[in-house]
């Protein structure tokens, strides 16, 4: 418990700076107006000659950029938030640029701040969000020469023709910018809701939740305790968040799920960038776009600073970070980080306005404004009023999960199988260990286990914090017999849409088995999946020789995702999959 609080107090001392810090800095090292348009192409081609001397190769969460030609003589292991995947170009060119390879390993915030704690591992450098989860985990002080490499506001991105129905954009995409609680009204007229990531698991959740609570404590100062003691507050910021359709971790992962299906999830809260992405595949796809509605009560802004990490590396890999880092911040990488959505002047001011890439990308048909009228800061509160709200968030206000965890108790998973998925179900649901993750169940969370074979239990329900019965039966379930997790997940999806029917909960299925399944059920599970029109995804995560084709089937059949569980801390794996419930 002790590691929990210290997070929180980081996070809370240093999100007071990094929120000013996004609005007053850019780019370190951009200029403030755009060059001459010979000065862009020029720009343009010598990107466009360096990115073809580089090869990237992309291996599950890890991409390797390096020279084609193998000259490459250091390589930085960078621990990045997984936004930056919309960086590659930028990337790409610094690499070329500088000859240095760039190991980019993707992962949210609090696994850098892990990262960091852990003395660093074998990184070079991070890359987060947000400066806060750099000072939180450099608890080693290891961390130097952070550096900013772009800013972007946490907005809401809505589907356009949903957004004039609320009256907050015309047929031309130009919107309004309601208040917060003109949102609020929308989420409790059954007119609004949207995706958002959880706001203990990553920076785009946390900077929006602060948002909401400082625009709807009605005050023209910072939040304060004594609002956060306030009943009609914290029961505005509830049914705020009772508007929320989907969980995630990940805000890349949130802007991909809704992307698969823009017809279920007509809104979401997330990085401009990623908005602006998205709408780019939503148009090849053939999809109508969304319109960026920035809140009128205030804007928190991501600083995305990259830092070095020292641990004994030595000169030369010193330097080639040095490298890197001026090369993301000259005027050509700068030019490649706007054409993705990222502002890299300074106030949030779009540096290369005049680019063609970079006028697609700040499009004002999708609603975006590209200088920095929008861009209004919340009243910044105290670090201990922060620390108060994200536990808050934790255990009362956030929106909760019904989560079925449909567990492989087959005869394969005796021994290391199963002492691994009751290690892991302790870390997410046992309320000491889960809180030091921040992801300790709520009162009003609700967890049912379905342990299956070739038969499947009857399920074991917990309710609130009180999952002591639940994880005994985890642990004294003997592990025996066949393998049919279609039953299982059948099992299921039966209590899922009853869940989905009583409504005020985000609904799950997680999966955990270690083998290749008996096929006999599927096609009935997959029917029934299909006729239930019920938004309930399935995280499944991998054990053993699990057959990454019928878990990879699920994950499309319901816009979920898989879970490595073979390698590496299958105690954070659980956390992960918490984040997304």
């Amino acid at each position: 418990m002790k590691r929990s609080v210290s997070r929180i107090v980081a996070i809370a001392c240093m999100f007071v700076f990094c929120l000013a810090l996004g609005l007053l800095t850019g780019c370190s090292g951009a200029p403030d107006t755009s060059g001459s348009e010979a000065a862009e192409q020029e720009a343009t081609h010598e990107v466009e000659a360096d990115v073809a001397d580089v090869d990237v190769q992309t291996s599950g969460t890890v991409q390797l950029f390096e020279p084609a030609d193998g000259s490459a003589k250091t390589r930085i292991r960078v621990a990045s938030g997984s936004e930056n995947k919309e960086a590659a170009r930028a990337i790409e060119y610094a690499v070329g640029k500088t000859g240095v390879a760039l190991e980019m390993h993707y992962m949210g915030s609090l696994d850098i701040m892990d990262v960091l704690e852990a003395g660093g591992e074998d990184y070079d450098a991070v890359w987060p969000a947000s400066s806060m989860w750099i000072t939180m985990g450099d608890t080693h002080h290891i961390v130097r020469d952070a550096q900013s490499t772009s800013t972007t506001p946490v907005v809401f991105g809505i589907a356009k023709s949903k957004a004039i129905e609320l009256g907050w954009a015309d047929e031309d995409g130009e919107t309004t910018s309601p208040t917060t609680a003109e949102i609020l009204a929308a989420v409790q007229e059954g007119k609004l809701t949207f995706a958002m990531t959880s706001a203990t698991q990553s920076n785009s959740g946390a900077s929006a939740y602060l948002a909401f609570l400082t625009a709807l404590s009605g005050t023209d100062g910072p939040l304060t305790a004594e609002d956060l003691a306030n009943g009609q507050l914290t029961g505005q910021v509830a049914s705020l968040l009772s508007g929320v359709d989907r969980s995630s971790g990940s805000s890349d992962w949130l802007k991909e799920m809704v992307v698969a299906d823009p017809d279920t999830h007509q809104a979401m809260v997330n990085y401009e960038s990623l908005v602006s992405q998205a709408n780019r595949e939503l148009k090849e796809a053939g999809h109508e776009p969304m319109v960026v509605v920035y809140p009128a009560d205030g804007i928190a802004v991501s600083d995305s600073p990259l830092a070095y990490v020292e641990h004994g590396q030595g000169e030369q890999v010193e330097a080639a970070f040095s490298a890197i880092q001026q090369a993301l911040a000259d005027d050509t990488a700068t030019l490649e980080l706007e054409r993705v959505g990222r502002r890299c002047g300074l106030g949030g001011k779009v540096v290369h306005a005049d680019d063609d890439e970079v006028a697609a990308a700040f499009n004002p048909a999708w609603g975006i404004v590209p200088d920095a009228s929008v861009l209004k800061s919340i009243p910044l509160p105290a670090g201990e009023v922060i620390s108060q709200a994200l536990t808050l968030y934790q255990t009362g206000l956030k929106k909760p999960s019904y989560t079925l965890w449909v567990v492989d108790y087959s005869g394969s998973m005796l021994g290391t199988g199963k002492e691994g998925v009751v290690a892991g179900l302790e870390q997410a649901l046992d309320p000491t260990l889960a809180a030091e993750a921040l992801i300790q169940p709520n009162e009003g969370d609700v967890n049912v286990l379905i342990p299956f074979t070739h038969v499947v239990d009857s399920p074991i329900t917990a309710n609130g914090s009180d999952t002591a019965a639940l994880l005994d039966y985890a642990r004294s379930r003997e592990a025996i017999g066949g393998t049919d997790m279609y039953s299982g997940l059948s099992t299921a999806l039966d209590l899922a849409r009853q869940a989905v029917a009583d409504g005020g909960y985000t609904v799950a299925i997680v999966l955990m088995t270690d083998g290749q399944s008996d096929t006999y059920a599927r096609d009935e599970f997959v029917s029934a999946y299909e006729q239930a029109g019920v938004d309930v995804p399935i995280f499944s995560i991998m054990f053993g020789e699990a057959d990454p084709t019928q878990l990879d089937e699920l994950t499309t059949l319901t816009n979920g995702r898989t879970f490595d569980g073979r390698e590496g801390d299958l105690a954070d794996v659980f956390r992960q999959v918490k984040g997304y419930n």
